[in-house]
């Protein structure tokens, strides 16, 4: 397994004190707490004015996707602050943000510990909740394909053979039997299933992400991708996320909902 893994959330407030203290020092945000509205008025009357801001077009346009939630990403935090060194993240510059957000009972680094709790909140908020509430209510087919992953579709009657009648049967027991498998889900399998995979693909994630193509593993749980950062042939970034569910989140909402994390070996 990797060696004292570390794990940086792709999506956390924590980062926000950092991301608004650059705006406030470029002079385009306040002190004060902004509306994605509010943010679109600033940008429509700097273009107005003829001034661009590169930063903050990608801070905004990522709160686009979002407005209910301010854009606080790792990927934009790591424009405004030095967070690389010798080709991989600098885990030692990460720790001193860390310890500012530790003062404030926030935090940026975390365990594999803490990411297989978060996966399975994950998993128990967005299928295991929810599925049990549409198979209640009779929910139509449409609506239970959405928690189906490749096993269940692979399972899933043709309509082109069987009639609709049995297509919506085998969905229904389909479901069912996917509901118990999740209902079975706990931190302590995800734990292990994210050390057995660190174990077996870390590595070779490392060594064959490429700049055209990345490494991608998903096991029962989780999955792992690495590929090079489009800025540096020698920056390799590495995630991990849950296996399954990004379907179930509404469009735009992937990064705030799906947990998903950048992982680093501290040596």
């Amino acid at each position: 397994m990797v060696n004292r893994p570390v794990l940086i959330k792709s999506y956390n407030p924590a980062y926000s004190p950092w991301l608004r203290a650059y705006l406030k020092q470029k002079r385009i945000l306040g002190d004060r707490e902004y509306s994605w509205k509010e943010a679109q008025q600033i940008i429509m009357d700097m273009d107005a004015r003829g001034v661009h801001d590169d930063f903050f077009q990608k801070y905004f346009w990522a709160w686009a996707e979002h407005p209910e939630y301010a854009p606080d990403f790792f990927s934009l935090l790591r424009i405004i602050r030095p967070l690389e060194k010798d080709g991989k993240l600098d885990i030692e510059a990460i720790s001193r943000l860390d310890a500012e957000a530790r003062e404030r009972g926030e935090r940026i680094l975390f365990t594999i510990e803490d990411a297989a709790k978060d996966f399975c909140e994950f998993y128990d908020r967005f299928l295991t909740m929810p599925l049990a509430r549409d198979l209640e209510t009779g929910a139509d087919r449409k609506k239970l394909l959405r928690y189906f992953g490749y096993e269940e579709f692979r399972k899933t009657p043709g309509n082109r053979v069987q009639s609709q009648e049995v297509v919506e049967k085998g969905i229904q027991e389909i479901a069912r039997d996917l509901l118990e498998s999740l209902r079975v889900i706990s931190t302590e399998k995800i734990l292990e299933d994210i050390k057995s995979t660190l174990s077996q693909h870390y590595a070779k994630g490392i060594a064959a992400a490429g700049p055209e193509s990345g490494y991608y593993y998903k096991s029962q749980y989780v999955e792992m991708s690495a590929h090079k950062s489009e800025a540096s042939n020698e920056l390799v970034t590495t995630f991990l996320a849950p296996s399954r569910g990004r379907r179930l989140i509404d469009e735009g909402y992937e990064g705030v909902y799906y947990p998903t994390y950048y992982l680093e070996n501290e040596s």
